[in-house]
């Protein structure tokens, strides 16, 4: 069975408040089941800390781009990939 890769975003929050920041992970499963994958990431704790002003940053996740299978990819071949208009960034930085 092949193994997986998912592209999910997260965004930054500050003391509850988006910010422009987005985390675009690249992430790695042993087997490929794209419910099984979005129920994890979906259900992950989410990443939080104080940053030095104090305040509450959180990272929640705003969108699953892909899940593709993996299986003993060719050298230089594309894995994982998306295609996105410009105008989908800016949505996944607003709550």
């Amino acid at each position: 069975m092949p193994s997986a890769v998912a592209i999910a975003v997260y965004r930054c929050e500050v003391a509850g408040k988006p910010t422009d920041s987005l985390d675009i992970q690249v992430r790695h499963f042993d087997s490929f089941s794209p419910v099984d994958i979005e129920r994890r990431l979906r259900s992950e704790p989410l990443h939080s800390y104080r940053n030095d002003a104090g305040d509450l940053v959180t990272w929640p996740l705003v969108h699953i781009m892909s899940i593709e299978p993996v299986d003993s990819p060719a050298d230089g071949a594309e894995i994982a990939g998306f295609i996105t208009g410009s105008g989908e960034f800016p949505k996944w930085s607003q709550p």
